[in-house]
C-alpha cells in the first residue's frame, strides 16, 4: 500500500477507472456539493484537501491500458468530475478553446489511439452509469429543463453545479478551473494498493475512522468478497447483478425503498437494515438478548466464515433475495389515515406496530410468510405468537 498527496489532474495520467459492482451508489446530496464548491472557491487556502481515495490495480493484458478499481472515494471522484464537467459548460467559448484538451484529458480517454473515439474516463456500475454518461455526454441547452427533485441524484448535482456556476463572472470560473487542474493543488491523498493488500479490511477501517457506509453496504461487501474467493470474480458479478442488484439497486424507486427509513423506537433504521436485522435473528445468529444493532455488520461476517462452498453461500444469498421479495410485499409503509376491515388482520397489525414504532415481531411475520403458503395456517401462527 503506497499513500501520496495526488491533485485531480492525476486522472488524465490513468486509463479506465471503475467503480466496482459491489460499491455503493451515488449518495451526495446538496450539502456535500455546496460543501465541496465553497472549499475550492476559498481564496485564503493555497491548496484544497478533500480527503482520501484509494484505488487498486486491475491487472490487465501487456499492452492493454491501465485499469483501476475505486475501493473507496468514489462519490468524492464523481462529484469533482461533474462539476468539471459542469464548469466547462459554463465557460465562454474563448476559454473552452483553450481548456477543452485539458478538461477532456481528465475526463475520458482514448482507449485505441488511431481512433477518434474517447470513453469515459470513470466507469460507473449499473444503477448510475445512464445518469453519469448522459451528463458527461450533454450539449444540450435544454439538459437543465429536463432535470428535477425526483431525477437521478447525478443529474441534480449536475444541474446544482451548473446552476450556481452560471451566476459566477468568467473571472471566477477561471479562478475555480485552475483550482481543479492545478498539478500543484494536492487536494487528494491517493492510497494505491497492491495484489496481496485487503481491500474489504482496510475498507472496513475506514467506516470505523468515521466514512459512512452503511450496514447492508458492509454486509453486501462481505458477501460477494467471500463468493469471489469461493468462486471466482466474473461468476460472483454475475450472479450479483442477478441476485442483489436486481433485488435492491434495480432503478430510483427500488433504491429510494429499501433506503426509506423507519421508526423503531429511539432508533432510525433503513428497510435493507431492518432486512438483514431480521434475518439474522430467522437464522439464528443474532440473539437480541445478547447483541446490539451495533454487532450486525461483525456477525454476518462470522457466519460467512462457516460457509465453505459456493453453492452453500448462493442459496444464503437467494434466502436474502426470498425475505427482501416478502418484506417488499408485506411490510408495506401504511398510512395513519386509513382503515381496514375487521377480516384484514395483516395489515391492522402492521399498521398498529408502524404507529407503535415496533420492528421487534417483524423476523416472526416474514418467517410465518416464507414458511406457510396458507393464509389461514399463517393467520393462526400470528394470532397463537
Amino acid at each position: 500500500m503506497k499513500a501520496q498527496e495526488r491533485a485531480f489532474k492525476f486522472l488524465s495520467m490513468e486509463g479506465k477507472v471503475k467503480i466496482p459492482f459491489f460499491q455503493r451508489t451515488y449518495v451526495w446530496t446538496e450539502d456535500n456539493w455546496e460543501e465541496l464548491l465553497n472549499e475550492l472557491l476559498n481564496e485564503s487556502r493555497e491548496t484544497n484537501f478533500l480527503g482520501a481515495i484509494i484505488l487498486k490495480q486491475i491487472p490487465t493484458a501487456s499492452g492493454e491500458p491501465k485499469q483501476l478499481e475505486v475501493i473507496d472515494g468514489q462519490q468524492r471522484l464523481t462529484t469533482l468530475s461533474i462539476l468539471l464537467k459542469a464548469l466547462f459548460d459554463t465557460l465562454s467559448d474563448e476559454t473552452k478553446r483553450y481548456c477543452e484538451g485539458d478538461v477532456m484529458s481528465i475526463l475520458k480517454y482514448r482507449k485505441d489511439f488511431t481512433s477518434p473515439d474517447y470513453e469515459l474516463r470513470i466507469e460507473h456500475s449499473h444503477v448510475d452509469s445512464a445518469a453519469y454518461k448522459a451528463v458527461m455526454e450533454n450539449t444540450s441547452s435544454d439538459f437543465i429543463q429536463q432535470i428535477d427533485n425526483n431525477s437521478h441524484l447525478i443529474l441534480r448535482c449536475y444541474k446544482y453545479f451548473y446552476q450556481r456556476l452560471k451566476e459566477m463572472s468568467e473571472e471566477k470560473k477561471r479562478f475555480l478551473l485552475n483550482r481543479l487542474l492545478d498539478p500543484e493543488n494536492k487536494m487528494l491523498v491517493v492510497i494505491d494498493l497492491e495484489e496481496k493488500d485487503d481491500e474489504q479490511l482496510i475498507f472496513d477501517t475506514l467506516n470505523t475512522a468515521g466514512v459512512r457506509l452503511t450496514v447492508t453496504e458492509i454486509v453486501k461487501n462481505a458477501i460477494f468478497k467471500r463468493l469471489i474467493e469461493l468462486d471466482n470474480k466474473q461468476n460472483a458479478i454475475e450472479f450479483y447483478k442477478k441476485t442483489w442488484e436486481e433485488t435492491f439497486l434495480k432503478d430510483e424507486e427500488t433504491l429510494k425503498y429499501w433506503e426509506t427509513e423507519r421508526a423503531t423506537g429511539r432508533l432510525k433504521r433503513d428497510n435493507a437494515e431492518i432486512l438483514l436485522h431480521c434475518i439474522g435473528v430467522i437464522k439464528g445468529f443474532y440473539d437480541p438478548n445478547k447483541h446490539t444493532l451495533s454487532d450486525l455488520s461483525k456477525l454476518y461476517k462470522q457466519e460467512l466464515k462457516k460457509i465453505d462452498s459456493k453453492d452453500k453461500l448462493k442459496e444464503f444469498i437467494k434466502e436474502i433475495i426470498n425475505y427482501a421479495r416478502i418484506y417488499r410485499e408485506k411490510i408495506i409503509t401504511l398510512s395513519n389515515g386509513e382503515t381496514y376491515s375487521f377480516d384484514d388482520f395483516i395489515k391492522r397489525l402492521l399498521h398498529i406496530l408502524e404507529v407503535l414504532e415496533i420492528s421487534t415481531f417483524h423476523p416472526l411475520i416474514l418467517f410465518v410468510f416464507n414458511k406457510y403458503n396458507d393464509e389461514k395456517k399463517r393467520l393462526k401462527k400470528l394470532s397463537l405468537s
